[in-house]
């Protein structure tokens, strides 16, 4: 009798364990169709199973963070292939466009006809145009150099307000020839940060420079000193500038101008974020009221 009951029992195990063997390799076959699905399929849906073994659904939970990983690495391929696509692109527009302006004046001067005076006045545009190109491959050079963790900085204790009186003063001529009249207001009593007086000297220069190229209207500049920083502001008239170019004007090659007239290349001020941040300081641009704004926290 007992002998039965066992033999019984065992059987009601068997049949249990058979069943549940069965159940689970049905879940394992219909775990590996989802994966295929998923591989095959690009969509960011993971296995949705929910199986009754519980170390089996920790296996799904840890598969579908792998195929999450996965494809937020595939998406990060994707936006990094493109913008290296972009900066190619931007890279050969930038670098002909001056590049044929020279070439033409050239084939200018082998005109026979052209009197001494165009002569002059086609070699005097030759040479901006070259000092243009000198001037946008060193900063192709410089960005990639600071991208590389190249470029060495010599922090030391810097006079802010200083720095930023002698910048402002070097463009005294290139305000008048805008018609630009800043509104200045400096704290020279504003103390001194750490960091690199010719990283720092290039920040400025890169930025007044970007304001000249687009300023339809008034620019103020102001430093002054909180509890724990000093603040540089650059504010001047952008009535045309999109909210959402706002955000990407530390972009590299980035333009509100999508033609790019050859003005702008949009290294500058990428170039200027790296510079700031390297120093260990903290730079960022809004809009408001009609006005763009570069703040720099200097820490």
């Amino acid at each position: 009798m007992i002998q039965n009951i066992i033999i019984g029992g065992l059987l009601v195990l068997l049949c249990i364990a058979i069943t549940l063997l069965f159940l689970t390799n049905n879940k394992i076959k219909s775990i590996t169709i989802n994966l295929k699905e998923v591989n095959e399929v690009d969509t960011n849906k993971g296995i949705r199973i929910l199986a009754f073994n519980k170390n089996l659904n920790i296996l799904i939970k840890e598969v579908n963070e792998l195929i999450r990983k996965n494809k937020e690495m595939q998406y990060r391929y994707k936006e990094a292939d493109l913008e290296i696509r972009q900066a190619i692109a931007n890279m050969s527009h930038d670098l002909r466009t001056p590049l044929t302006s020279v070439m033409g004046y050239i084939q200018l001067l082998e005109n026979e006809n052209i009197s001494s005076d165009e002569k002059k006045q086609y070699i005097s545009i030759i040479e901006k145009r070259s000092q243009s190109l000198k001037s946008l491959i060193s900063s192709f050079y410089d960005l990639s150099r600071l991208q590389a963790s190249e470029y060495e900085m010599n922090i030391e204790k810097i006079n802010i307000s200083s720095i930023l009186c002698n910048i402002i003063a070097s463009f005294y001529d290139d305000f008048e020839n805008n018609n630009l009249n800043p509104i200045i207001k400096i704290d020279e009593n504003s103390g001194v940060v750490n960091g690199d007086k010719n990283a720092t000297e290039r920040i400025f220069i890169n930025i007044i420079q970007n304001i000249l190229k687009h300023a339809k209207g008034d620019l103020e500049i102001y430093l002054s000193k909180s509890d724990k920083y000093i603040i540089t502001q650059f504010i001047n008239d952008a009535p045309d500038l999109k909210e959402e170019d706002v955000k990407r004007i530390f972009e590299r090659f980035f333009t509100s101008d999508r033609m790019r007239t050859g003005r702008n290349t949009g290294l500058g001020l990428a170039i200027t974020k790296i510079l700031v941040e390297k120093q260990g300081h903290e730079i960022w641009a809004e809009k408001l009221k009609g006005k763009l704004i570069i703040n720099i926290k200097w820490k």
